[in-house]
């Protein structure tokens, strides 16, 4: 444990590797991140951190004067701290997750627990537990969630609670829970489930906003205790809410200007005025910076070639921010306080190169002085720059992405296009990406595409692609392609096309539109048979959500007919590597299946790496290597 540790201890600086191999061992881009979050406690005197031990995480507090861990709070096999909190300077609270075979993250069961760092007074604050057979001991069946940590507050938590085996529109019920002793108040019941609710630093709700069961969006005030449903005449109406300042006079809310990209406004409870604070021509916001002190959102991100801010006060955190961001320019920082007043802080900086590196920033002495990387394997130095690039798709759109060339003294580069999944709403971003180093290191370009449908390009550029993934989205891929390969550093003939999820989708639908552009393509856990999967999503469950879904893939058999790849199976000439988990919920592996079969009756040749463990998206280490491994001896065989 020491090893672990000592990162944690000591204040480390950056050095440069000498004489390290050009292509690096493909566990380095496979492994998760060691340490994921550090956080300092509120009187400054202790370290807390979560660190992997084994097949699980360990949680540690460590006594910064004498450089002595105090405690190392597990759980079982299998079974890890997800997220964790600081209460007091006494007690933790934090979250716990599991490592359940078919999924690609850790999964939350809603158990909330709290300790001191002492060791002491351990206890489950919320949720289903195994310890006892008894109701009492097992404590609920519902969900729990960390609505809020109040500030003003060090003995309550803010907790959602919402119950099993009920509908996502069932009612919600919001809970001021006592982290030494749990017991609960209940504050609020929401009016319906699937709901956003923004509270006040007390915790008490104001105004909330969710879908209902037949997929309509309603909006309500919480005043004497009541939910009043906001008229959409009123000026409020058309807003998402993001947070509430400490004094309750200012709401904080986003809505796409004139349909297209996003906006922060502030709504001004006193004089009842609505002001836009912000907004870009371009790209939507990428995140809020929020005072410690006052919960004000004083700064806002967007993501171009790199990450900028935007200013919006010249408050004193602001000026903290606005300092630190000047010493890493063009990164994503984060920082962590309790107080406007900690003499230190936590700051996280991740950069296209870089996964992430914490820091410790003395305001006092404006100072600051590295921590620990999330990936202390990775050094930014041989990772490769992730440039922005934009072209014209065949009807005049401009669509952005990302370009991450090897090194250049080999050209041209053979070319891989990776596709991200969603596709509404997710999107490629600039920040630190393991697929794309990895190719890059072992000598391809790697484009990624932000087609439209995709999020962070405004509300036009994402519903214009709704009911039209085998259409324009696989245009934009295509165009996309086609405009890398007229690059005078990209060879003009040697391209692969891969991705995950509609990643996968797109992997064999785009040859088949064009099916003598791509020289190979590695479609990855996609849905390949539309009338199959749309039968059997889980999203597909009657609910708000699924009202969404249809929104967006249809609601009948002859539009997933239409957009199926395996309708137009017969036009497939580009080798295929299919890969598929036995265990996937989201796309059940029996759309690769039935793909496999097409593929039989044709007599067509395939490469096929199956995993009966895995599921959306594989996660163990071993199996991760054989895919890379894998992968680039297939993308290599047809791009000679």
């Amino acid at each position: 444990m020491k090893t672990l540790i000592t990162p944690l201890l000591f204040l480390l600086c950056f050095f440069s590797l000498q004489g390290v191999a050009e292509v690096l061992p493909l566990e380095h881009f496979a492994k998760p991140a060691q340490f994921s979050n550090i956080k300092l406690s509120p009187n400054g005197e202790y370290f807390a951190a979560t660190v992997p031990k084994e097949d699980t995480n360990v949680l540690i507090v460590v006594e910064r004067k004498s450089k002595k861990r105090l405690i190392a709070y597990g759980f079982g096999h299998k079974e890890y701290i997800g997220d964790f909190y600081w209460g007091n300077n006494e007690r933790l609270v934090y979250t716990k997750q599991y490592e359940v075979q078919g999924r690609e993250r850790k999964f939350y069961r809603g158990e909330i627990f709290a300790a001191n760092i002492d060791g002491s007074k351990r206890t489950q604050l919320y949720g289903y537990s195994q310890q006892g057979k008894s109701a009492s001991k097992r404590g609920e069946n519902a969900w729990g969630y960390i609505a809020q940590m109040l500030t003003n507050d060090d003995k309550h938590i803010l907790i959602l609670s919402s119950k099993w085996n009920t509908d996502r529109d069932s009612s919600d019920k919001i809970y001021k829970v006592n982290i030494y002793n749990k017991k609960r108040t209940r504050i609020a019941t929401t009016p319906m489930g699937n709901i956003s609710v923004v509270t006040n630093i007390d915790g008490i709700p104001v105004i909330a906003k969710g879908k209902n069961s037949e997929g309509e969006t309603k909006r309500f005030f919480y005043t004497n205790g009541k939910w009043l449903e906001i008229s959409k005449k009123d000026p409020l109406s058309d807003y998402s809410y993001k947070s509430l300042s400490n004094d309750g006079k200012l709401l904080y809310m986003s809505k796409a200007v004139n349909d297209g990209t996003s906006g922060l406004y502030q709504y001004n409870f006193d004089t009842k005025e609505i002001a836009l604070l912000f907004n870009h021509p371009d790209v939507d916001i990428n995140a809020y910076v929020r005072s410690p002190d006052s919960r004000n959102i004083v700064a806002v991100e967007t993501m171009m070639d790199g990450m900028q801010y935007h200013y919006l006060d010249d408050s004193h955190f602001s000026k903290i921010h606005q300092q630190i961001s000047a010493s890493f320019p063009d990164a994503d920082i984060s920082i962590r306080a309790n107080s406007i007043d900690d003499e230190e802080m936590i700051v996280k900086v991740i950069t296209d190169k870089n996964p992430g590196d914490f820091y410790l920033y003395n305001q006092k002495k404006n100072t600051i002085n590295y921590l620990l990387s999330a990936k202390p394997w990775i050094y930014p130095e041989q990772m490769k720059a992730r440039k922005l690039i934009h072209f014209n798709a065949r009807d005049g759109q401009k669509i952005y992405g990302y370009l991450t060339l090897p090194k250049a003294n080999k050209t041209p580069h053979p070319l891989i296009v990776d596709v991200h999944g969603g596709p509404y709403g997710p999107q490629d971003k600039w920040h630190y990406n393991s697929s794309a180093q990895m190719w890059a290191n072992n000598g391809f370009a790697v484009l990624q595409i932000n087609f439209r449908g995709s999020g962070g390009y405004g509300k036009d550029f994402k519903k214009v692609a709704y009911l039209k993934r085998s259409t324009l989205i696989q245009e934009d891929i295509i165009d996309g392609t086609k405009w890398a390969l007229a690059l005078k550093n990209i060879s003009d003939d040697k391209v692969c096309i891969t991705g995950g999820s509609f990643g996968g989708y797109a992997s064999l639908m785009s040859p088949l539109i064009e099916p003598e552009l791509y020289k190979c393509a590695i479609p990855m856990y996609g849905a390949y048979d539309l009338l199959y999967q749309m039968k059997n999503a889980d999203y597909m469950d009657g609910s708000s959500v699924s009202i969404g879904a249809m929104e967006k893939y249809g609601d009948n058999e002859e539009h997933w007919r239409k957009e199926s790849p395996l309708t137009y199976i017969d036009k497939l000439q580009t080798p295929l590597m299919i890969v598929t988990g036995g265990r996937d919920k989201r796309v059940p592996p029996q759309s690769a299946f039935n793909l496999q079969e097409a593929l039989d009756q044709r007599n067509s040749s395939y490469e096929w790496l199956y995993k009966p463990k895995e599921g959306h998206g594989f996660v163990n280490i071993e199996n991760k290597i054989e895919l890379y491994q894998k992968s680039l001896a297939f993308a290599r065989k047809h791009m000679q």
